[in-house]
């Protein structure tokens, strides 16, 4: 009788199909979309100094009020386009088996390119001290570093929270810092004496990192992209450094509202399709990816900017 492995031809499986992922993508937490009508335009800005006066309120029983008036200002902004595309030949189409769909597969690769390249502006501004305001950032070095002999992190973190101007409600660490933060002896001693903090592992976890802080949320920057040109060995990298920002981020920006950064934006994401029948024997399959934005800190004081938090 035939060996049981001459009775079967190997086949693809139709349950089973390997790709690589980015982990999901946070920009939209730190910089959430701000829809637009056209392309470019100003936004006005409330004078920041005329809401905390402190004034004379005192009246008399005739008297009239003491008399304060407020001012705006204009601030602009400008979205630029961004895009992806592939020819899919009708034939591959036709031929492709099971589970590969090439249409929703295609669309789906060129999505992923815009999330990194979107999530790589994101991570630049957000990581950058030029984006913060004097007095509002701090690089650490050599033992101050987490981990070190004279490092502080509690206090680094506390620091940046209550310096942003509107206290932040938002701890982005870069997955470097974060991994060396949440195994440090100060922080483990610290969630202890958080209510239901478990400490699995020995590590805490972002949610407790965010009650103890008394902050909305704890983002950790993972993603990856391949930092070798075209047609050279893969060679992949972080695409958030190894930094810890604290911002205020309002979820849904809007009238009278404050928060660190938005991305305007006048095209929301979509996929454009177009067919050019001369391609190959049965025509080709235009698929595009596309959409424009302008990614813009409009209030820098509130954030905090810890660099260079790890070695």
């Amino acid at each position: 009788m035939p060996e049981p492995r001459a009775m079967h031809k190997d086949a693809i499986l139709t349950n089973l199909s390997l790709k690589y992922r980015n982990d999901a993508m946070i920009w939209p937490l730190i910089m959430p979309l701000v829809k637009v009508n056209k392309r470019s335009d100003s936004f006005y800005e409330y004078n920041k100094a005329d809401s905390f006066k402190l004034v004379d309120d005192a009246m008399g029983p005739k008297a009239l009020a003491n008399e304060y008036d407020w001012g705006v200002a204009e601030k602009n902004y400008s979205v630029k386009d961004h895009g992806v595309a592939d020819w899919l030949a009708q034939e591959a189409i036709d031929n492709a088996d099971n589970p590969l769909q090439p249409e929703i597969d295609t669309n789906d690769f060129l999505n992923m390119l815009l999330d990194i390249a979107q999530e790589k502006r994101v991570a630049a501004i957000a990581f950058a001290a030029g984006s913060y305001s004097s007095g509002n950032k701090v690089q650490l070095a050599g033992n101050d570093q987490w981990g070190g002999s004279t490092d502080d992190p509690i206090d680094d973190i506390q620091t940046a929270i209550e310096a942003s101007f509107q206290r932040a409600n938002t701890l982005v660490f870069g997955v470097d810092a974060w991994v060396k933060f949440r195994k440090l002896p100060e922080i483990l001693d610290a969630v202890k004496a958080v209510a239901g903090a478990s400490l699995r592992g020995g590590m805490a976890s972002g949610q407790e990192v965010a009650q103890l802080f008394e902050v909305e949320r704890v983002l950790i920057g993972r993603s990856r992209y391949n930092t070798a040109k075209q047609g050279q060995a893969a060679s992949y990298s972080r695409l958030w450094g190894k930094h810890c920002a604290a911002l205020y981020v309002e979820p849904n920006p809007g009238i009278r509202t404050i928060t660190f950064g938005v991305t305007f934006v006048e095209s929301l994401r979509a996929t454009y399709r177009d067919f050019d029948g001369k391609r190959g024997i049965k025509g080709a399959h235009y698929i595009r990816p596309a959409w424009n934005s302008d990614e813009k800190v409009i209030a820098s004081d509130c954030g905090y900017l810890i660099e260079d938090a790890v070695a």
